[in-house]
């Protein structure tokens, strides 16, 4: 059977080449370059490849060249030989090509051939190596590396922002990245050979199993039917591994979105997406041994101190932080203990004697005069009985001792402070004038 002829072409497209080569023969270049750019705009795309082909050819081909391959575009593109026809050169038109300039001919001056220089060589006049001295003039060499860059070291431009550092991994760049799936079944990484099997062949899908698993008869995808899409088969991928493997969390999805190429991500994005939940917010928690510095600098009194727990944004010392500073404590305010005591002891004897009167005044006189006798004495044994154990001092009288000792501490501190300002730093020696 043979092939149909095909509809030979538009001649407007050759009357423009005609009308193109008409305007470049009067020398108007403009119109015939706007005449140009209205043939491309209106032709088709073979069209427009077949001028490009010519063009091509009448440029970079010699004369007889351009010619014979010009009949082959003629006798193998029917439809296009008016055009072919129009943009043939004519016989009186030919291309100028330079000649190269070793054939050109040289108009200078006749220079005589270069000839070796006869030198004389008197071996009498040579200085044995031992008597050679190295005298070199120091001051020529010393010039010559004053002056290399010296217009770099006299304007060094402006300097760079950034130091120029190279950040390219060379050892990274030489590993070529071969993009591969996981096997459905151990997990571990394919060979490409695994997806070139009979059942791919075949148009019933992959099997997402490598080689070994294969072999052993594992259970992999199921067949697709045939003319499926790539969305079909990760579909299918992704409902064989959520079926057959915990999926508490998004972390095997994340890995087959890792395995998969560019096209298949957005695929598996989607599903997970459709078909998952979000992974629970895993918020970190505080170790043990992660404890906050207990000592820094005092942003009150500029001072290297133990810091106040719970300052806020400010670290303060227990000195400079207003919740531990309390209201001095005047000398003489702070009653002391044992005479706080004393009054203790002397109301327990008083209510011991008021008890004792009253015994004596109902017994005899006989008693009475013997306990009137006696009535010192047991009162004073009565008041040693009833007398009360020193009391623990309360907790406010201990904050305030603390709050004193820790007022003379602090002012001992800066009184030695204060002497170390006072004391000169170095001591001059006398000076003895000589007479």
């Amino acid at each position: 059977m043979s092939n149909p002829t095909p509809a030979p072409r538009d001649p407007a497209e050759a009357n423009a080449i005609h009308a193109i080569r008409s305007l470049v023969e009067a020398k108007d270049l403009r119109a015939a370059k706007q005449q140009l750019r209205q043939l491309q705009a209106t032709t088709d795309d073979a069209t427009w490849a077949m001028v490009v082909e010519i063009a091509n050819t009448l440029r970079f081909k010699t004369h007889t060249v351009a010619v014979t391959k010009l009949r082959n575009l003629w006798r193998n593109n029917e439809p296009f030989r008016p055009l072919i026809e129009a943009c043939a050169p004519k016989s009186e038109e030919h291309q100028h090509i330079p000649e190269s300039p070793s054939q050109r001919a040289d108009n200078g001056p006749i220079v005589p051939r270069a000839s070796k220089v006869r030198q004389d060589i008197d071996p009498d006049k040579r200085v044995a190596p031992q008597n050679r001295r190295r005298n070199p003039n120091k001051k020529i060499i010393e010039d010559y590396e004053d002056s290399l860059a010296k217009g770099e070291r006299d304007d060094p431009g402006i300097a760079r922002e950034e130091p120029i550092v190279g950040r390219r991994d060379y050892d990274a760049e030489a590993l070529t990245h071969v993009p591969t799936t996981l096997c459905v079944s151990c997990r571990l990484e394919r060979a490409a050979i695994d997806r070139h099997t009979d059942r791919v062949r075949a148009g019933l899908g992959d099997d997402g199993l490598c080689g070994e698993c294969r072999s052993l008869g594992r259970p992999g995808l199921p067949e697709l039917s045939p003319g499926h899409t790539l969305t079909d088969q990760v579909h299918a991928r992704l409902d064989f591994v959520a079926e057959h493997f915990p999926t508490g969390d998004r972390g095997i999805f994340r890995q087959e979105w890792r395995y998969a190429d560019e096209s298949a991500r957005p695929i598996i994005t989607a599903w997970v997406k459709d078909h998952t939940s979000p992974d629970p917010d895993r918020r970190t928690t505080l170790r043990a041994n992660q404890t906050p510095d207990l000592n820094g600098w005092c942003e009150g009194c500029s001072e290297y101190r133990q810091l106040a727990p719970g300052s806020g944004s400010k670290r303060l010392c227990f000195d400079c932080d207003p919740r531990y500073q309390r209201s001095a404590v005047q000398p003489g305010s702070v009653e002391p203990a044992h005479r706080k005591y004393g009054e203790e002891v002397r109301s327990a004897s008083g209510e011991s004697r008021t008890h004792g009167s009253s015994d004596g005044a109902q017994s005899s006189d006989v008693a009475n005069e013997s306990g009137t006798r006696q009535g010192p004495a047991s009162a004073e044994r009565g008041g040693s009985a009833t007398k009360p154990e020193a009391s623990v001092p309360s907790i406010d009288h201990r904050r305030k001792l603390v709050e004193s000792a820790r007022e003379k501490a602090r002012a001992a501190a800066q009184e030695r402070r204060r002497a170390m300002t006072r004391q000169p730093t170095a001591v001059a020696r006398p000076r003895t004038l000589r007479h």
